[in-house]
């Protein structure tokens, strides 16, 4: 069943109140990039939302967007979810599989355009954006606005 309410989630498609149960809402999140970062941005087509418990250095979850077009404005606007029982750290959509025992209460989001695509940890070229202690369940706005050099 969970399989099932991943997919259906990842389709946009509506989840029955009971397939949806294990599946809890980390954060809402927008993310945007403006001003100087833009220039540095052309080209960039993968972005990363990097979801940590507040306490920890290890990230919790990850999920990635693939662009259409360079980065301006809005790149990405919606609901971070994660299912605490699920074994995969496949991602499906918006939501994070990470098989974490509990919920973080305080979360740090990040958001990176990747220069290269790859996951992983920030290189040269890649553009960052924070958000520091976000309480679970809250809205977020990350703006990227830092080149990491």
């Amino acid at each position: 069943m969970r399989l099932l309410s991943c997919l259906m989630l990842g389709l946009g498609l509506s989840v029955s109140p009971v397939l949806q149960a294990a599946v809890k809402k980390l954060a809402t999140v927008e993310v945007t990039i403006e001003g100087k970062q833009l220039t540095a941005a052309a080209g960039i087509r993968t972005l990363y939302v990097i979801v940590f418990d507040a306490k920890s250095p290890r990230p919790y979850g990850a999920m990635k967007v693939d662009l259409k077009a360079d980065a301006s404005g809005t790149l990405y606007k919606g609901d971070l979810t994660v299912d605490p029982e699920a074994t995969s750290t496949k991602n499906d959509g918006n939501v994070m599989v990470m098989g974490a025992p509990t919920l973080p209460t305080t979360i740090r989001l990040k958001a990176r355009l990747d220069k290269d695509g790859s996951a992983g940890k920030d290189q040269p070229g890649d553009i960052v954006g924070i958000a520091e202690e976000v309480a679970a369940g809250s809205t977020a706005k990350i703006v990227i606005n830092t080149l990491v050099k």
